[in-house]
């Protein structure tokens, strides 16, 4: 344990044995009994950078007690305080009056001291998220810069409470947190193209996120399997790009998860992913399409090289012309984020190639290639969403082309030899992106749709194995650049792509394991003890189902009575689900 942590060392006695029948993880055999020092009731997840805790504690009466904030008619912070009122106080679980305790056993109030006194619109990248929090004398406090550091103050004070055995809730009597992120963009990928993710479903992972404090949404809403956007510039993409009317966003639909997000100092950066990636929007504009050939016949697929036609024709300026029109829709409809994300990545040269119209004019252009065709069609399209006053982030493809990115543009690293043995380590790509001057987002060793099952041992004990894996990177691992590039590295990001996940187990899919992710990217480096995390871990499982989250269990155990099925049981709950 670093000493800038301090987390609840001296609270294993008194509280865990008013909490243990509440949260227990359990071995797997018995000659492997679990290593580690088993969880306060109350740790916070991600840890954070400071904590100290009195071993004593105080009481909540929910008749009784205010939290209030010195920032007045802010949406962002009156929002939250009504959200978090089911949070403190399950309708499932009657929390008990401690009327008949003395009033120095009771934390009587809570302000949020935001110290800007602005309540801000958007969130930014670079936004100040840290906060501090104190509890002294039945008073606490949480101080932040903005509204997006309190937000994270207010979910950590959240976690703080617990409720004992006798249904108490109760929290420690002294608390002083000094607390700050480790990367900046912490973020996570949803895919709703190759499954459709119904609203309810990504409303409650937006909550899952603020929960373990994720503040980017990147969302994949396009690819080849549909295109759910429902676009008022060009309707007819949703209309035969859709798998049907009912798997669609409608522009009300956008504005509501934006406004989820928002509401949570989540950013939300959409994703249209072009020249490849395209058989859906071909289905409403074939002619946009590239036709492929076999010897002189035009659409004419050879499986496993490429289909009839894909991939966008990059000679035709109708495309950029189209291009031109969505992204200026995209830019209006999220008009609050600078960023889209262009994708722009897995282009295969084969289809462009075997074109005699485009083999015609790589030839009167000096092209000899596919990195040339796709040189063109990013370089155009770069310059478009430049000048419509948005800002690029785009997949590492086009940067390994050679293409010169526009300032300012973000490089998204997923390649890596466990994804492609083609490849080279990501942090070999890490380090040359950001030592040639580009932001970057490292994706790579965060793919949660590659499940494993199975089991981490070590001599004489066993972990999960994915926690174990996701848990334990280090994103500077084997980095080669300097002071200047480090800072480069500006976060990571998880990713659930959607091949074999939809509304059904996209949440038990991604939860608890991108916490691991959440607290990598939040925590201290020095925080890496994946034996002692597994416990806070679990108990953070537990949390997020009091919560309405079906977060799956990471080992042998139980949480209580509240667990999916079980009469307590808060999933499908209306403060959580979402459904009306």
């Amino acid at each position: 344990m670093s000493l800038s942590s301090h987390i609840f060392v001296i609270l294993f006695g008194l509280i865990i044995c008013i909490h243990h029948a509440y949260t227990v993880i359990d071995y797997i055999e018995a000659k492997y009994p679990l290593r580690g020092k088993p969880s306060a009731p109350n740790a916070p997840w991600p840890e954070p950078q400071k904590l100290n805790a009195s071993s004593d504690y105080i009481f909540i009466d929910p008749d009784f007690f205010i939290i209030y904030s010195n920032l007045k008619n802010c949406d962002i912070i009156d929002k939250a305080l009504e959200r978090y009122k089911p949070i403190f106080f399950p309708r499932k679980i009657p929390i008990q009056s401690p009327s008949s305790f003395d009033d120095d056993r009771i934390l009587i109030s809570v302000l949020i001291n935001i110290r800007s006194r602005k309540c801000d619109v958007y969130p930014d990248l670079h936004d100040d998220q840290s906060y501090n929090i104190t509890i002294e004398d039945s008073y606490g406090k949480i101080v932040a810069e903005n509204v997006w550091g309190a937000l994270n103050g207010l979910e950590t004070f959240s976690q703080l409470l617990f409720i004992t055995k006798d249904n108490y809730l109760a929290t420690n009597a002294s608390v002083q947190i000094q607390d700050w992120p480790r990367f900046l963009y912490r973020g996570m990928l949803l895919d709703t193209a190759r499954h459709y993710i119904p609203v309810p479903i990504l409303k409650q992972q937006l909550d899952a996120m603020s929960y373990n404090k994720f503040n980017v949404f990147h969302w994949h809403i396009t690819d080849d399997q549909s295109w759910p956007f429902v676009s008022k510039t060009f309707p007819q993409l949703s209309k035969k790009g859709a798998f049907s009317p009912d798997h669609v966003y409608t522009p009300e639909d956008v504005q509501n998860i934006i406004e989820h997000a928002r509401l949570r100092g989540i950013r939300t950066i959409p994703e249209f992913d072009t020249p490849g990636h395209v058989a859906a929007l071909g289905r409403a504009f074939p002619e946009f399409l590239t036709d492929c050939y076999n010897g002189t016949i035009p659409r004419q697929a050879i499986y496993g090289v490429h289909a009839e036609r894909e991939i966008l024709d990059p000679i035709k300026p109708e495309v950029y012309e189209f291009m031109r029109g969505l992204l200026q829709e995209v830019k209006y409809v999220f008009k609050h984020e600078p960023y889209i994300h262009l994708g722009m990545d897995e282009v295969y040269p084969a289809c462009w190639l075997s074109n005699p119209n485009i083999q015609k004019f790589l030839k009167d252009n000096n092209m000899t290639n596919g990195t040339d065709l796709m040189t063109y069609y990013s370089s155009k399209v770069l310059e478009i969403n430049k000048s419509i006053g948005a800002k690029s982030m785009v997949w590492q493809d086009v940067w390994d082309d050679g293409v010169k990115l526009p300032q300012g543009t973000i490089i998204e690293i997923w390649k890596d030899t466990s994804l492609l043995t083609e490849s080279l380590p990501w942090s070999y790509y890490l380090s040359k992106a950001t030592s040639e001057g580009y932001d970057a987002v490292l994706a790579a060793p965060f793919y949660l749709n590659m499940i494993e099952y199975g089991k981490y041992n070590t001599n004489d004990s066993v972990m999960n194995l994915e926690f174990f894996k996701w848990y334990n990177i280090d994103l500077f691992a084997n980095f080669t650049g300097d002071e200047g590039a480090r800072e480069r590295l500006i976060g990571g990001e998880a990713t659930l792509w959607a091949e074999f996940v939809d509304g059904t187990n996209s949440l038990s899919r991604l939860w608890p394991r991108a916490s691991a992710v959440g607290e990598r990217l939040w925590s201290s480096i020095e925080v890496n003890n994946p034996e002692d995390a597994q416990f806070r871990l679990d108990v953070h499982r537990c949390r997020m189902l009091r919560r309405g989250i079906p977060a799956a269990p990471i080992l042998n155990g139980y949480c209580g009575s509240y667990e999916v099925g079980m009469k307590q049981s808060m999933v499908n709950e209306p403060n959580f689900s979402h459904l009306s």
